[in-house]
């Protein structure tokens, strides 16, 4: 179902001819690639949404920016972006990603960088992470070689030039670890094991390294020309700023936003922190795990204190309906789906305050399977708005291709379409 359940008549229309033809470097082109992120959206969703609803000098803001897709595409069309994100690894890839680096500067620096590496034989087991049973995670040998990156991009100078080989140096975490590299969770799989026995995987960290830079570097060239060909089009220099990490709060002013994009997080979806956990014990971001986590929206953490206490009311009808159906079958998965909604009004009222009039924010969800309930979600979402004042405009759907750009479930249940829902304030 494309049409909203609403009361009002709302256009529908499908746009999977216009994004299912992306793929590959079509989709991952200028800097998007410079790291793996969960449930990205293709870069052309939100440029559709920044061609259709905005127009050039524009302010945009995505509030849920994860690895910065929507910044970086608002640079390349010449609208100025803000970018909110409570994930710590998300807000270094996304500045990382949207910060241009001086070509022959960045050439030089790496060059140094992986011959410094290459003839260190010292014991840098000091930069190796305390972590639970690191030995399930990682060999000796692939460790001692981490460790050793790690030193060197460390004592590169902080700013823009070290965030890009922090970036490089975590896009090879996963891939050099004893977990299943197309698990969205870390897992250390039988397949992989077999993998490893059979000699079939790569563990050589150090030329890994090396190659990820000289393609990450082409990366950024890519983005230098095509930013510079953006600036000769539209005259003008784009501004884009992270401004914290709360979508519930935002540190901006009445009336300052032209248009507002972004992909929400889901109730009880993914464990963002988790997913990354590897690579955050590596670049030191762990030790804020626990409150982040909490502080999700979305997030399946809770406590008994607060679900047992709790009842379904004081939301939509139908949410406060949906989530005593979920409490029935578990009393904490119905809480935090109710908590998600709460959460995400909070973000709806927030958007609604820093968008211009008649200015748009365009939300790209699907729906989830919770306790083998369907939770509509971008249905539920349009609903709410309606409620904070937002009127739903249009509603756009279209089957998902890509499935490293899908949102997999710990539940077991995959959003196989998504929606742009169109609010107008």
């Amino acid at each position: 179902m494309d049409a909203y359940a609403s009361g009002n008549r709302v256009e529908s229309g499908d746009l999977s001819g216009a994004f299912n033809k992306y793929k590959g470097r079509q989709v991952s082109y200028c800097t998007h690639g410079i790291h793996r992120f969960p449930a990205k959206f293709i870069p052309q969703v939100p440029r559709f949404c920044m061609e259709h609803y905005s127009k050039q000098g524009d302010v945009v803001l995505d509030p849920f920016m994860g690895s910065g897709t929507t910044l970086l595409e608002a640079m390349l069309l010449g609208r100025d972006a803000y970018g909110i994100d409570i994930h710590p690894l998300a807000r270094l890839i996304a500045k990382t990603k949207v910060t241009p680096l001086p070509i022959d500067l960045l050439k030089g620096t790496a060059d140094s960088l992986v011959r410094e590496i290459r003839r260190d034989d010292e014991d840098n087991s000091e930069f190796i992470p305390e972590m639970m049973n690191f030995d399930h995670w990682f060999r000796r040998d692939v460790a001692k070689n981490l460790a050793t990156i790690k030193k060197h991009v460390w004592e590169v100078p902080k700013g823009p030039m070290q965030d890009f080989f922090k970036v490089c140096f975590s896009s090879i975490i996963r891939r050099v670890s004893n977990s299943d590299v197309e698990s969205l969770m870390p897992e250390v799989t039988s397949f992989r094991k077999k993998l490893v026995e059979q000699g079939k995987v790569d563990f050589d960290v150090l030329t890994r390294f090396e190659n990820t830079t000289k393609l990450r570097i082409i990366d950024f060239d890519d983005f230098s020309k095509e930013l510079k060909k953006s600036q000769e089009q539209f005259k003008r220099k784009t501004k884009v700023e992270i401004i914290g990490k709360e979508a519930r709060d935002i540190e901006l002013g009445d009336s300052k936003v032209d248009l507002a994009v972004t992909s929400p997080p889901y109730a009880s979806a993914v464990h963002y922190m988790t997913v990354h956990k590897l690579e955050m014990n590596w670049l030191g971001l762990q030790s804020s795990d626990v409150d982040v986590e909490s502080n999700i929206i979305g997030t399946a953490r809770a406590y008994a204190e607060d679900y047992n206490r709790w009842k379904p009311e004081g939301l939509q009808a139908d949410i406060d309906s949906l989530a005593e159906k979920i409490s029935d079958e578990d009393r904490k998965s119905g809480y935090t789906v109710h908590k998600y909604f709460a959460d995400m009004k909070r973000n709806l009222e927030e958007v609604h305050r820093v968008l211009k009039r008649k200015s748009s924010y365009c939300m790209v969800a699907g729906e989830n399977v919770l306790k083998g309930i369907r939770i509509p979600t971008y249905e539920l979402l349009g609903k709410l708005a309606e409620d904070v004042g937002f009127d739903v405009k249009k509603v756009y759907g279209y089957d998902i291709i890509n499935r490293h750009l899908d949102v997999p479930r710990w539940n077991n249940s995959t959003i196989l379409r998504d929606h742009i829902v169109v609010l107008e304030k």
